[in-house]
Parts: structure tokens; sequence; C-alpha cells
């Protein structure tokens, strides 16, 4: 009986039926184990988001996000932030695209070297051809992986990363929601993600990015490129980004930026998001496209680097981990007291960063302001980048995060 409607939630989702959409998904909700299979059918469904209105359609980053925050949790954990996700979904214009019907397309372009899918790729980009921008990606998609297209996608993004980097951001999401649903059904964000480059990226030349011949001269040494950067000695900078970025520490070269944007989030969160999504696209890039992106995030999206002293961790005042937890909902309900102020006793108090974060996710449901699809991103950001950065450095984001949530 489950399983019939999950079929009839999913035949549900395409359309703008969500009266009934959302009773199904309140009756399936019962069983945590449909959890799962909804939110892979949603980020199916969502991928296909389109609305001629809009420059930078929002849905796939707003579910992607929301996909993310759920795995930091555990059903029945976030219901509130799925059911949301479901009823958002609702609200979506979209393509009708299928996994199928981008196959066919896909197929019907003859095969070619790589290196001419690629280039014919930039073009149909460059000329606004959306539909042959789509097959052409999934095509590269079922001949050389998904990794491969996702590549293709997140390189042309670096050649305009967008007003608050969303075409950066964009390439990143679907790109993740490809290899996430995996093939034949991941074909579908990739050719969705054509047509959006292909709006966003009209008539945007490439640009060349230097292929380096290796690490160079400088030393892989994350304290040391703090330490550079907080006295403002950007002169050796470079080099150390590019050592690190070949040493296959693109993701950690990230740290400093990461704790810089924290502090200073920017509009809605923009500048945070924008460095966490560059922190995903590392896993894409070359080496030498790592060091390029590393290099001109550093010196264009913040001016003060460093970890706050006043907000480093002190010894604990208690080791009771339920009094700082619940003091931790008075913030996010109320936000009294501060977030600052709960999230450090806990932190103090030994309860697991990762107890925390769900937490947080968990409560997200009883937030009823704010500007939905900003805000999952932006608790994104904060919740993934709090996660990297560990217990010792967590506080920065999470005070300063939850202190601006709910917009």
């Amino acid at each position: 009986m489950a399983s019939k409607d999950l079929e009839r939630l999913f035949a549900f989702l395409p359309t703008f039926e969500h009266q009934k959409g959302i009773r199904l998904f309140d009756d399936l909700a019962k069983d945590p184990a449909n959890a799962a299979p909804i939110l892979q059918e949603l980020l199916l469904v969502v991928s296909n988001h389109d609305d001629p209105q809009l420059h930078t359609p929002h849905g796939l980053l707003t579910l992607e996000a929301g996909r993310d925050l759920l795995r930091l949790t555990r059903p029945p954990g976030g219901l509130g932030l799925l059911r949301f996700l479901v009823l958002y979904n609702f609200s979506l214009q979209k393509r009708a695209l299928t996994p199928a019907a981008v196959d066919a397309a896909a197929r019907a372009i003859p095969a070619a070297p790589s290196v001419d899918m690629e280039r014919a790729y930039r073009k149909v980009v460059h000329d606004h051809m959306g539909s042959k921008a789509g097959a052409l990606l999934a095509r590269i998609g079922l001949e050389d992986g998904i990794e491969a297209a996702a590549h293709l996608a997140i390189r042309a993004s670096l050649d305009e990363l967008g007003r608050l980097g969303h075409n950066l951001a964009m390439a990143v999401a679907y790109s993740e929601a490809a290899s996430t649903l995996g093939l034949p059904r991941g074909l579908v964000p990739l050719a969705n993600l054509g047509y959006v480059q292909a709006v966003s990226l009209q008539g945007v030349r490439p640009i060349d990015i230097p292929i380096l011949p290796g690490a160079g001269a400088g030393k892989p040494d994350i304290e040391l490129l703090g330490r550079l950067l907080e006295d403002w000695e950007f002169d050796r900078v470079e080099e150390i980004l590019q050592a690190l970025a070949f040493e296959g520490q693109a993701e950690t070269a990230y740290r400093p930026l990461l704790i810089a944007a924290s502090a200073e989030p920017g509009f809605l969160g923009h500048t945070l998001s924008e460095v966490h999504a560059a922190r995903l696209a590392s896993r894409y890039l070359t080496p030498s496209e790592n060091a390029w992106l590393l290099w001109k995030l550093y010196r264009t999206l913040t001016t003060k680097f460093g970890y706050p002293d006043f907000l480093r961790l002190g010894p604990p005042e208690s080791t009771d981990r339920a009094s700082p937890l619940a003091a931790l909902e008075s913030s996010l309900r109320y936000k009294s007291p501060p977030a600052e102020e709960t999230v450090r006793h806990a932190l103090e108090a030994d309860v697991p960063l990762d107890d925390i974060l769900a937490a947080i996710v968990d409560f997200y449901g009883q937030w009823t302001v704010g500007e939905k699809e900003h805000t999952i991103s932006y608790l994104n950001a904060v919740l993934q980048t709090a996660k990297f950065l560990g217990k010792e450095e967590a506080l920065l984001p999470l005070a300063i995060g939850l202190s601006k949530l709910p917009f």
C-alpha cells in the first residue's frame, strides 16, 4: 500500500495539485522510511523548474540546500523542512523533461571527440540555444560520465560567476543533483543546467585559465595561509593556494575564507553561500582551475580575515547536555537568549556538534516567517560550514547565522 501511495504522490509532484499532494504526504510521513524516496523524487522533479520571468530560478538551489540540511538529521527529524519542500515544489513552474526524453535527445547527437563536444557546448551556451545545450550536456554525461559533464558546466560558470555568485551556485547545485540521482535520472538536471546556462552565460566569452605546471614554490600550509591573510601579506598567498590545490587540498584551502565569510556573510548570506558553493565545486575542478578560483575569491569577496578571539570556546560551565539544547531551542524560537550564548554553552558542555546541527534542522518547521528560499540556502551554508570547521570554530558561523535567520 505504501508503495502505491508513493507512486500517487510522485504523480502529483510535477503538478500544481498541492492540496491533494500534501494530504498524501502527511499520511506517508507517518512512516519515516518514506522520507528518503520522497526527497529523491523531489530532486528529480524540481530540477525541471522553469520560469521565464526569472533570470536565476532558485527552485533546485533551494531543494538541494534543503536536501543537504536533511542529511544532518534523521527521520522523523527534519519533517517540518521536508513538508515545506513538498509544498514549495507545488508552487514552481516546470519543464516536462523526463529521463527517457532527455536520453533520446542526447543520443540523437552524433558521437564526437570529447574536446569537440565541449567546444560545441560552450558555443550553444554563448548563442542562447537552451535545448541544444541541454542535449549536449546530457550527451557528454552519457558518453563520459556525470562528473565530466559537471566539470564542463562548472568550468563554464567560472567565465562569469554571476551576481552574488549565482552562476557558480547553480552549476554546483544541478551537478550535485545529477550526481546524486545517477544515470539515467541524472540526465534531467544536466539537461536543465544546459537551459539555465544558455540564459545566464548568453554572450559571455570563455576566459583563459592557465594550465599550471605543478604545485610551484609555495608550501601547502593552511596555518601559514591564515597568518598571511590576517597580516594582509598577499604577496605569498597565491603560491600557497596553488600548492594546496595541487596537493589535493583545495577544500581545505577555503577554510580561512569560510571563516571570513561567516563573519560577514553578505546580503541574505550570499557571500557565505558563494564560498560554500566554491568549496563544493573544488571536487569537480582541476588543480589549475581550483588555484585560479581560490585566488579570485580571496582577492574579491572580503577584506577581513581571522577568527574573532571573543568567539573562542572556553572551559565548560556544566557537563549537563540536556539543558544547553533546551536553551538553544529558546534561541531559535524567541531569539532569546542569543544564539551566541546558547550555542557556546552547548559546545563547551561537549554536546556533539552533530547533535546541535540536527536540532537546528529539526526546528526549521517552527519558523513561520522569512524569505524561505534564501533562508534555506543560507541556513545550509551556515550549518555545512560549521560542520566543516569543526567544534572549535563552529561557533562563528552558527552565532552570526542564527542571529540573522529567519530573514
